[in-house]
């Protein structure tokens, strides 16, 4: 398959920045400090069916959002209401200070420069809090490989991605139509809204979702391994006689 790429939008964690390993691993301690057993790959299955329950929240909750992510969790492992509260508690005070040390894919800036000197206008759509997205940019030292319109945070949208509100509006900031667009993203709920928007989409297995749960939750137009893979794979599909942009 070929197809003419104006525009790539990226999910951010677990595509740019390897944090969701380090999120979950602070989720699997909080579990088992409780006695409960977690796997990486058990927490991954019980994070995709909260992702489709919170398609419908709003999109400005902030806190209130992630202190229900965290409460649903310990509540589907079994956790008594006093102990899921304190789950929830812990889980929030060490948050910020995880996410903050999750570091940026070994292949991304080198991924990101060729793109963009292919002339790609790149953008993000995430479930990120504006700020947290233009920090966590800024703090590993890419932003300025994005166009700074087509950044799409959970705050400029209504409602969130399995919703393709948000990669929409990428590509449209981005001056560009889905069709002639890819969006990247680790976790079904990125590809699924990536084929809501009419967009191709490449779901990458660097995050904690394996090609056979791909397969089983959406349909990407192509599974990779690394970034740097899908990248190679879209410079080279995009038809000889489109120019670079």
């Amino acid at each position: 398959m070929t197809f003419n790429t104006h525009a790539i939008i990226f999910d951010l964690d677990g595509t740019l920045i390897d944090s969701m390993r380090v999120f979950y691993g602070l989720v699997i301690d909080g579990l088992e400090q409780r006695g409960i057993d977690a796997t990486e790959q058990v927490l991954n299955n019980v994070g995709v069916d909260l992702m489709k329950d919170f398609q419908d929240a709003p999109s400005k909750q902030g806190i209130t959002l992630v202190f229900r992510l965290f409460w649903k969790i310990g509540r589907k492992f079994g956790l008594s209401r006093l102990k899921a509260m304190s789950f929830t508690l812990d889980c929030l005070s060490k948050a910020r200070k995880v996410y903050y040390s999750a570091p940026l894919f070994p292949d991304v800036k080198k991924t990101l420069t060729l793109l963009h000197n292919e002339g790609f206008q790149l953008g993000i759509c995430t479930m990120a809090s504006r700020k947290q997205m233009i920090d966590t940019l800024a703090r590993h030292e890419i932003i300025h490989f994005f166009n700074p319109n087509g950044l799409i945070s959970r705050n400029d949208v209504t409602r969130m991605k399995p919703d393709p509100e948000g990669i929409l509006l990428a590509f449209k900031e981005c001056s560009s139509h889905p069709s002639f667009g890819v969006y990247i993203g680790d976790m079904p709920v990125d590809i699924t809204a990536g084929n809501e928007a009419g967009t191709s989409t490449i779901g990458l297995t660097t995050g904690l979702v394996d090609e056979e749960m791909f397969l089983q939750f959406c349909q990407p137009t192509a599974i990779f391994d690394s970034l740097e893979h899908a990248a190679d794979w879209i410079v080279k599909t995009r038809p000889k006689n489109s120019s670079k942009l």
